[in-house]
């Protein structure tokens, strides 16, 4: 049951995305799998951003966006809303270089959890290199 961010999830919904993108086939394993994936709450609005500024940056259409959103909603992903989270994401964030509180939510939910960050954020990664349960999307494709 691995959590999922927003990098991996605006792979899932964008317009016009690239079908052979890790992100999207690793949901096609974990669908076909049964597994069940799971986010914080603040997936919906990050995932939701993304797609707006899309549309502001010309990248897609507002029906497209529309489109993508519906498809959001629809997604088979838990969603997790745990204040102590939050707690553990202000830690981790300021220990690791004041790095963005929104990553770390992720962080601290999979931690919490005892599960794996799937992530397409290299960045992020990098940060905390050192956490061997935070991946990229095609280090779980079989």
């Amino acid at each position: 049951m691995p959590v999922v961010d927003a990098s991996v999830v605006v792979d899932w919904v964008a317009p016009g995305v690239d079908p052979g993108l890790p992100a999207v086939a690793l949901l096609a394993q974990l669908a076909a799998d049964g597994a069940e994936v799971v986010a914080p709450r603040l997936l919906m609005e990050e995932v939701s951003s993304a797609l707006l500024t899309g549309v502001r940056r010309g990248r897609w259409s507002g029906v497209a966006a529309d489109t993508a959103h519906a498809l959001l909603r629809d997604l088979p992903v838990r969603l997790v809303d745990e204040p102590r989270d939050l707690d553990r994401a202000w830690d981790l964030a300021r220990r690791y270089d004041n790095h963005p509180i929104y990553d770390m939510v992720y962080v601290a939910l999979a931690q919490r959890r005892r599960t794996q960050l799937v992530t397409a954020d290299g960045a992020l990664r990098e940060v905390l290199a050192g956490f061997e349960w935070i991946v990229a999307p095609e280090h779980l494709l079989r």
